[in-house]
């Protein structure tokens, strides 16, 4: 029976606190320049490779305000890869994968402090690995292919933010398919 009370009792007091929480103020969505970096662990899974080593990179855009919680972000940079070695094979064998990409960033602000993206774009891959097939060759590429990530941060204040991110690099080049999976944090300032 006191359970019961207690629980009546709490979910009356989230009923009444709703209309409360709802009514705060939200952090507008961010317009305007803005320069950001991320680091992590970047790792292949494809023919010959399976590992991972350090990444990392930098980005600029401008961010358009769509409505008082979203912005649209079009946005320029470059990401390191790392490098993985090939399993069974000495010599010239790691895979190196690296780019600059050209996208769009999708900011959604679930509240003040707290905000979600997605993004997605082009990237112009450049990298070196074995190819696919009976008897692979190590080969030196450039492509473009596409890349998208989505990621979780926070509001330090309307200047700084930081976040949690997974993305995806496609880093084909002919028969040599390095595609990319990166777990990063990253840092954001505001102009």
């Amino acid at each position: 029976m006191k359970t019961t009370i207690l629980a009546v009792a709490l979910a009356t007091a989230g009923v009444l606190a709703a209309p409360s929480v709802l009514a705060q103020d939200s952090a507008p969505a961010q317009q305007g320049w803005y320069v950001g970096a991320n680091a992590g662990y970047a790792h292949v899974s494809k023919g010959v490779y399976d590992g991972g080593d350090i990444a990392g990179g930098v980005k600029g855009g401008y961010r358009f305000r769509l409505n008082p919680k979203t912005s649209l972000g079009v946005e320029v940079g470059y990401q390191y890869l790392g490098q993985v070695d090939a399993s069974g094979y000495n010599g010239r064998s790691s895979s190196k994968l690296r780019g600059t990409t050209l996208g769009l960033d999708l900011r959604y602000n679930l509240n003040p402090s707290w905000y979600g993206e997605v993004r997605g774009g082009a990237f112009y891959a450049q990298g070196q690995g074995f190819t696919r097939g009976a008897s692979p060759q190590f080969r030196d590429f450039e492509s473009v292919n596409y890349y998208v990530g989505a990621g979780v941060g926070y509001n330090i204040n309307p200047q700084w933010s930081v976040g949690l991110n997974y993305d995806r690099y496609q880093g084909r080049g002919g028969d040599v398919h390095l595609d990319t999976d990166a777990y990063t944090a990253s840092a954001e300032y505001r102009f």
